[in-house]
């Protein structure tokens, strides 16, 4: 049952990267349509562009931590025995989640100082609501990281195989 339903949130994960990246390309290429074709454009299209990228940016950085083809130092533990490389392994899965965590507690704080004195983002909508990728795509990211520090290591983690 667990699985399964690890299984759908990892599709529903993906999803939404595919129908975000689709959406800022359609977005871009719309925009640059109208500016050659009517001299004009979307006012709204550039600040959208951008939130998009920031949410692109930490969805993706989320599902490279689930898939472990997030950046990684491995130099020292393929040169230690395989009990040394799974105590690395749970140290390096801990400090990657207080660090990712952190970063979502101060990215909260950026969005309670934005909430303190928003502007309007588009139509209406306050500023700091795109800023919330950074708490909840660092906070995601670090609770993936507590959930790997639990779990066995992963075979090319411990035997050094699969990673370049």
């Amino acid at each position: 049952m667990g699985q399964r339903w690890l299984e759908r949130l990892h599709r529903v994960e993906d999803a939404l990267l595919a129908g975000l990246l689709g959406a800022l390309l359609l977005l871009s290429v719309a925009q640059i349509a109208l500016r050659l074709l009517f001299d004009s454009g979307l006012d709204w299209a550039e600040p959208v562009s951008r939130a998009g990228v920031l949410w692109l940016a930490l969805l993706g950085a989320l599902g490279a931590t689930r898939t472990g083809k997030h950046i990684a130092i491995d130099a020292l533990p393929r040169a230690l025995p395989a009990g040394a490389q799974r105590v690395l392994w749970t140290l390096a899965q801990v400090a990657a989640a207080v660090i990712a965590l952190w970063l979502g507690w101060l990215g909260w704080g950026l969005v309670g100082l934005e909430r303190e004195a928003p502007v309007p983002f588009v139509a209406g909508i306050p500023s700091w609501v795109p800023m919330l990728a950074l708490p909840v795509g660092f906070g995601l990211m670090g609770l993936r990281f507590l959930v790997a520090a639990a779990l066995p290591p992963p075979v090319h983690a411990v035997m050094g195989e699969g990673t370049p």
